[in-house]
């Protein structure tokens, strides 16, 4: 690299249990480089590993070199290269089609992510691509009977609209597929999997989860201590962990315990960094106990939906919750976390219930924790599951203090604003590059990622090719996510899809998505390819032919490979960069032309049509296209 001295020194820090190894070889790997690895004695000398083919003994300099000069960071305002604005676009939108590439390449990343800061999403009244739905009759006969003197009704549709998942993952699919705020999305998916509500169960209505989705997107850019305190009043989450049941008298822990460890601090208190703190035992300190649970759940009692019916019949799950009144919160004094207390309240219930939450917001918002808890979370959905603690901390001295960051230009002094922590892990030097040769960097495709990905890759259309896709791709036209573990909105737990904490089986790296990775899983994930490549997703008329689950269905379009596939080396080279941003690797590319090559049909037209789709088949189905890098 023109200009760059080199590393001269590095401090490794060993864990105290670590005890008497012996030789151990050591790689140092910098935002995304490896180095050679190196040998080091710990405790005594000799007993470990052979030697690196080649390696050379390189003693340290008996002078240690003075500190490098401060890192200064590319101003991303200029055109990108190809393969760094394929890796950008993978991890600030459901993934990079041929146009985007070229459109952000030419314009730059910051301004790029200007625009997408900017944008108004479909319903702008709600910063959200969610539309209002119409809220249901609660019982679900009355709303869906069985006949009805409408020629135009059919129970069949009725609860599908009202009571399935199938209006919201339509809504879901297509602002993924054709959507401009890609960003937006892309940011409000993650933070569902850290303040989750799931439509699985208790809140399994679809305008009941629109309004919590609505809440994701409205804050994706904005105040996490704004965000926190909106879910935790959407009737969803009242629903969802009974805090709308819990009163002085029956108080309910559920949302208490699971704001404390999933939605703020986590159960370890953190360094900046994201790693634990220690006891003198070597064990991480724990973020709070029981009897901080407890307080926190005499905080969180006396709410309920807002009484304010929205038609006879019908609960308002639109609005956010209210104080119940009465005697129902508990308005006496509360010690929470790190000795900080409530004092007692001497206003009436409903105003203390509301003072109480105000307060707790704000004690929440500003823990030390939650700047590294929620960063590395945030980086490891956007860009790689094992950030470096150096990557976590810069992202968390910009959760602090927006000002404090490698890109403070327009900062405001502004704790937990989303939009330059987004902005911080977007263009941090760990994040950004042509080639990331670490083996532990990179993340594995969650099923959304992946079948988004895949169908905007390769232009999605309808099944006849004529118009879009219908985004019918939920559980009513073929569930592809959940297929692959991945219901999109219906997490099986509260702990969301899969666990940030889960490691890679046999390893010590950190591959959350793995955690729903399973034989039957990666079958399915290369069954849905060869869905999508010789088949498509066809129309249907289930439940009617007025209104299908499927209206139009879905295909890819990959006529481009095909007009150039009587060279199989040009059809590689394109899919090389738009899938795999020019990193596929020597055997990969040889077995591919090989395949192509052995596809001869006398018709060209129907040979080139089946070459392309292997080709394709062949490099989204591949380990190397699996991982996010």
């Amino acid at each position: 690299v023109p200009n760059f001295p080199g590393i001269t020194m590095i401090v490794v820090r060993l864990a105290d249990d670590l005890g008497d190894p012996g030789d151990v070889l050591l790689r140092l790997n910098l935002h995304g480089m490896a180095s050679n690895r190196v040998r080091v004695a710990i405790g005594h000398s000799g007993g470990g590993p052979t030697d690196d083919a080649g390696a050379v003994a390189t003693p340290a300099p008996q002078v240690p070199p003075g500190a490098d000069p401060p890192l200064v960071p590319d101003a991303y305002t200029g055109p990108a290269t190809d393969a760094d604005t394929v890796r950008f676009l993978e991890q600030a939108s459901w993934g990079p089609t041929p146009a985007e590439i070229t459109r952000v390449k030419a314009m730059g990343f910051r301004a790029y992510l200007n625009e997408q800061f900017n944008l108004a999403p479909v319903n702008a009244a709600k910063g959200s691509n969610y539309i209002d739905l119409t809220f249901p009759l609660d019982d679900s006969a009355q709303q869906c009977p069985a006949t009805s003197v409408d020629p135009n009704y059919n129970q069949t549709v009725c609860l599908r609209d009202n009571y399935t998942v199938y209006p919201i993952h339509r809504q879901f699919f297509t602002s993924a597929l054709y959507g401009n705020d890609q960003l937006r999305q892309r940011v409000a998916f993650a933070l569902h999997q850290i303040l989750v509500v799931s439509a699985n169960s208790e809140v399994n209505r679809p305008s009941w989860t629109t309004v919590y989705l609505q809440a994701l997107d409205r804050n994706a850019f904005g105040s996490y201590r704004t965000l926190l305190n909106e879910i935790t009043l959407t009737p969803a989450m009242g629903e969802y962990l009974d805090m709308r049941l819990s009163t002085r008298t029956n108080p309910n822990e559920n949302f208490a315990r699971e704001v404390l460890q999933l939605f703020s601090i986590g159960t370890e208190v953190l360094n900046n960094d994201g790693t634990p703190q220690l006891d003198p035992q070597g064990v991480p300190l724990a973020t709070y106990t029981q009897a901080n649970v407890n307080e926190f759940t005499r905080v969180f009692t006396g709410w309920n939906f807002n009484p304010l019916l929205l038609g006879t019949g019908i609960t308002n799950w639109r609005d956010p919750m209210v104080p119940r009144g009465g005697t129902n919160h508990d308005t006496g004094a509360k010690t929470l976390l790190n000795g900080f207390s409530i004092p007692a309240c001497a206003g009436t219930n409903t105003a203390c219930a509301q003072s109480d939450m105000n307060t707790v917001m704000d004690h929440l918002a500003n823990h030390p924790n939650v700047a590294p808890f929620i960063s590395k979370q945030l980086i490891q959905h956007l860009v790689t599951s094992n950030p470096s603690p150096a990557y976590v901390e810069r992202v968390a001295r910009v959760f602090i203090n927006d000002c404090d960051g490698l890109y403070p230009q327009n900062c405001t002094n502004t704790r937990g604003n989303l939009k330059f922590v987004v902005q911080a892990i977007l263009l941090d030097p760990e994040a950004r590059g042509d080639l990331k040769t670490a083996p532990n960097y990179g993340k594995l495709r969650e099923p959304a990622q992946y079948v988004n990905g895949f169908l905007r890759a390769f232009n999605v259309k309808s099944f006849d090719k004529l118009s879009t896709s219908d985004g019918s791709l939920g559980s009513r036209g073929g569930d592809f996510p959940g297929a692959l573990d991945q219901p999109v909105f219906q997490p099986a737990t509260v702990f969301s899809y899969y666990q940030p904490s889960y490691e890679v089986p046999g390893t010590k790296i950190l591959g959350p998505a793995f955690g729903i990775l399973s034989t039957t899983t990666t079958l399915r994930r290369a069954n849905t390819i060869n869905t999508f490549v010789y088949s498509g997703v066809s129309s249907n008329t289930s439940p009617t032919a007025a209104s299908p689950d499927r209206p139009r269905g879905t295909s890819i379009d990959i006529a481009n490979l095909e007009a150039m596939a009587g060279t199989p080396l040009d059809v590689v080279n394109a899919l090389d960069a738009l899938l795999l941003h020019g990193t596929m690797n020597a055997q990969m590319r040889t077995s591919i032309i090989t395949a192509m090559n052995s596809i001869n049909d006398a018709n060209v037209t129907t040979r080139n049509q089946k070459r392309a789709r292997v080709a394709v088949y062949l490099v989204a189905t591949s380990s190397q296209y699996d991982i996010q890098r």
